[in-house]
């Protein structure tokens, strides 16, 4: 059965033993922790903090399962000097997510530029990070949010080439349409089972630009999507993105996170 999480980009201004208890109290599953320096959690913090909300949110029935990173250009460093560092930032993402006992560590598949010498250092440096990511039994997962895994296909050749079974896809649903593809033709192309969660927002065409709306209000074709994922009984985690921090216009999340909740559970056949 899919388990329900919510990304703590929901809650601008609130800590993150605040976000967690209000995502306990809106019926989430799980937590998916934003981890900035502007965010609910960042590498710097302390070993002691890291245990205080891994023990909160089991105090009240979830768990902590997103590690959501902003990793990006640090899978494309070029100059040695620059690919070690961002190795040793990789690793520190990545022990944070063990202290948080997250499930898997996202990242972004970051350029602004599709070349194939990108591609290249992109799957050098994931085949680095999955070897850090099997010692520690952390997975890593891809979003398709970036101009190197935006597709079936993409998402293919890196999981083929990297060869590591720590590394998975966050599959962004609106992000898929955006990039004017068929989200349910581009699910289909990839192997379930290495798919680890699957976002869910909304976002409605207007004057030319995409304007942020509640689960179901929009553009975005997720009911193919979900119908097939019961189909073939997807079993990860559903996530949902909702982009408070991003678009202040958006409803409080203690007023749309229940909407969209409830939006999420009807479609999936879900009490």
């Amino acid at each position: 059965m899919v388990k329900f999480t919510v990304f703590t980009l929901a809650f601008p201004g609130y800590t993150a033993e605040d976000a967690i208890r209000a995502i306990a109290k809106l019926g989430y599953d799980g937590v998916d922790i934003r981890v900035r320096q502007d965010g609910h959690i960042y590498i710097d913090a302390p070993k002691e903090y890291r245990k205080k909300l891994v023990e909160l949110a089991s105090s009240l029935g979830i768990r902590i399962v997103g590690v959501y990173s902003y990793l990006r250009k640090e899978f494309i460093a070029s100059d040695p000097g620059e690919k070690e560092k961002a190795l040793k930032r990789i690793i520190d993402h990545l022990d944070l997510a063990v202290d948080l006992d997250g499930i898997y560590l996202r990242i972004f598949a970051g350029t602004k530029e599709r070349t194939e010498e990108n591609m290249r250092k992109f799957i050098e440096m994931c085949k680095l990070a999955c070897k850090e990511a099997e010692d520690r039994g952390v997975f890593i997962g891809i979003e398709t949010h970036g101009e190197l895994a935006y597709s079936g296909d993409t998402c293919n050749k890196i999981l083929e080439e990297v060869g590591s079974e720590m590394l998975t896809i966050v599959y962004d649903v609106a992000n898929i349409y955006r990039q004017n593809l068929d989200p349910l033709e581009e699910l289909k192309k990839i192997d379930l089972g290495r798919v680890i969660s699957v976002q869910f927002h909304d976002f409605k065409r207007e004057n030319g630009t995409w304007k942020p709306v509640l689960l179901g209000q929009g553009d975005i074709p997720h009911e193919p999507v979900i119908e097939y994922l019961k189909e073939k009984n997807y079993d990860g985690f559903i996530v949902d993105e909702y982009e408070k921090w991003w678009h202040p216009e958006l409803p409080d999340p203690m007023e749309g996170l229940p909407k969209e909740l409830s939006y999420l559970k009807s479609k999936f056949g879900v009490k």
